[in-house]
């Protein structure tokens, strides 16, 4: 494959050849064109960087197509959790409303989350916030960072564990909530 060697040529050629498909494809299950051009943009990106590592013996269209539907499900997924939230906000507004009592207690959860986090390392930290505020899945963040997906559902894992110790049970169901990426730091 001559885009293995770095013939940029040989790249243009692909997306020639697979972009519009792709963006059809992506287009057809999002219904957004920016969101679709955006990902087979992504897509792309990923291909080039990872050129080196391309299998010759892999079907290159089920390769590529595979990345896109991986691409178009993880937005899909991203947008049910915003979904999620918007809904949980609606239902936390109409239920509490904007009384004095729960603004300051949702102030004073953000303060406590916000301090606890500041304790923990720096990667683990990025790596939470990440997940669970940019709603980026584990192998995004991952690639990302720079860091084998192993690593990063550890340092979820930590990091939630280290909230639910700290915070023993005050604001447990907003707290649950937040580690289960439906509702992100306020």
């Amino acid at each position: 494959m001559k885009m293995k060697r770095g013939d940029m040529k040989a790249f243009q050629e692909l997306f020639v050849k697979y972009g519009e498909r792709l963006y059809e494809f992506s287009f057809s299950y999002l219904k957004e064109s920016f969101v679709a051009e955006e990902i087979v943009q992504d897509v792309f990106l990923r291909i080039w960087e990872m050129k080196d590592d391309l299998d010759e013996d892999r079907s290159f269209k089920s390769f590529i197509y595979q990345m896109t539907v991986n691409k178009v499900f993880n937005h899909m997924k991203h947008q049910v959790v915003r979904q999620k939230y918007e809904k949980y906000i609606l239902n936390f507004n109409h239920s509490f409303g904007d009384s004095p009592e729960a603004q300051l207690q949702l102030s004073e959860l953000d303060a406590r989350i916000r301090s606890l986090l500041e304790k923990i390392p720096e990667q683990q930290r990025n790596v939470f916030k990440l997940s669970r505020v940019e709603g980026l899945s584990n192998p995004e963040i991952a690639e990302q960072l720079g860091l084998s997906i192993r690593t990063v559902e550890n340092q979820i894992y930590r990091t939630t564990k280290y909230l639910k110790e700290h915070l023993k049970g005050e604001y447990l169901f907003i707290l649950f909530c937040l580690c289960q990426g439906i509702l992100p730091f306020c």
